[in-house]
């Protein structure tokens, strides 16, 4: 969780909870960077519910992290609450500067997967992915940890 150390992340209730706490029971962090500007998003966000629910059925200790590129605090916040009940990197915070920075995201939408111990890259194909194999993508992301 080398990103994420000591950092914040936001609820939909605009809690703010530290990402230790948020990833506490999670292998894998899925990191969904996008913006309100993004186009063809829906389609992706509702997909991203469906397997948001299967993992929680399945157990298999993922936590999906939303990170936006907006600019202004109102479009971050109607983006955000269309989403799943999963939590958001908070608006305006040079995390997402970083996180975007690091793993080379040049377009949105875009899905990166990533082991949470180190942040290791189990997928930088997660949109493409999902969109393909729909929950089915959960096998593929899993064996790349140890349970």
């Amino acid at each position: 969780m080398d990103m994420l150390e000591n950092q914040k992340v936001v609820m939909k209730d605009k809690h703010i909870l530290l990402a230790s706490k948020y990833l506490k029971h999670a292998k894998i962090v899925i990191y969904f960077f996008s913006a309100s500007w993004a186009e063809n998003t829906r389609d992706l966000v509702d997909k991203l519910k469906v397997l948001y629910e299967e993992n929680r059925k399945r157990n298999t200790k993922m936590e999906i992290i939303y990170v936006s590129a907006d600019s202004e605090e109102m479009h971050f916040q109607k983006d955000f609450s269309r989403q799943g009940p999963w939590a958001a990197i908070p608006f305006k915070n040079n995390t997402a500067d970083i996180l975007r920075w690091r793993y080379d995201i040049t377009c949105l939408p875009q899905i990166v997967v990533v082991k949470k111990e180190d942040g290791s890259i189990i997928s930088r194909r997660g949109k493409d992915e999902l969109e393909k194999l729909g929950i089915n993508v959960i096998v593929t992301w899993t064996e790349y940890i140890q349970t």
